[in-house]
């Protein structure tokens, strides 16, 4: 294993995503525009606690000089004027999470456009160069992603001193290129950065694309295209 070219692809990987966090906290969540949509997040999330804390109304028959015919329709104007207030707390809830979670969603586009550019460069780099020896022979699909950008036909195969790798490679597929490691890195080291230097989304505007969804404008827009905005929220709760 050259453990040299793994400490350099870790580490690319972890100052790569650091750049991004320290980038995004300085020109996006250390602005006031970021500090006023979480303050009309919390109002929002306040508002619509205290909303919901409110019991519904109930049909009062205790004055007799009311028939019951005017209680009725009391009680209905009662519960739906309930339910509409109950409805735009929701909304406002949502439109609030939804602005916060646009907020975060430009830096995470923007990182991952940098680290698709990071791929291009290092892939070109560690083109068909064994990077490890993975300790076991993969399965035929992780093999696919271990061997990916690595040709091992016979003169590149009879170059390669797997010796050096470990004294327990017993086949050339266990050979590792670019693209396993830095997915591992990826998966580990950048989240690892992240979780450290980034800026987590607040609850409520933490579940990125399909916090937008629950946005009372795009379930509008949803509507107007016919889609069935009820039924993809069943199949989100039932994931």
């Amino acid at each position: 294993m050259t453990v040299s070219d793994i400490v350099y692809i870790a580490s690319t990987v972890a100052i790569t995503q650091g750049i991004c966090d320290l980038i995004a906290n300085k020109c996006v969540f250390q602005k006031e525009k970021y500090q006023s949509t979480l303050s009309a997040l919390n109002r929002a999330h306040i508002k619509r606690d205290k909303t919901l804390a409110i019991p519904p109304p109930s049909n009062s028959s205790n004055n007799p000089s009311n028939t019951g015919k005017n209680v009725s329709n009391a009680g209905i104007k009662a519960m739906e004027k309930y339910k509409k207030k109950i409805q735009q707390a929701n909304d406002d809830y949502g439109l609030a999470c939804s602005n916060v979670a646009q907020k975060h969603t430009s830096p995470q586009l923007l990182t991952s456009v940098v680290f698709l550019i990071l791929y291009r460069v290092l892939n070109i780099e560690y083109s068909n160069k064994v990077i490890a020896v993975l300790p076991f022979e993969p399965w035929g699909l992780i093999r696919k992603f271990s061997m990916r950008g690595l040709d091992m036909n016979q003169d590149h195969v009879a170059s390669l001193d797997f010796n050096a790798f470990s004294n327990r490679v017993v086949s050339v597929n266990q050979s590792c290129g670019f693209l396993f490691i830095y997915m591992l890195c990826t998966i580990s080291v950048k989240f690892v950065v992240h979780k450290v230097m980034g800026t987590k989304p607040p609850t409520g505007a933490d579940k990125g694309f399909m916090t937008m969804m629950d946005d009372p404008r795009a379930k509008n827009i949803l509507t107007n295209f016919g889609v069935d905005v009820d039924e993809i929220n069943e199949i989100r709760k039932s994931l």
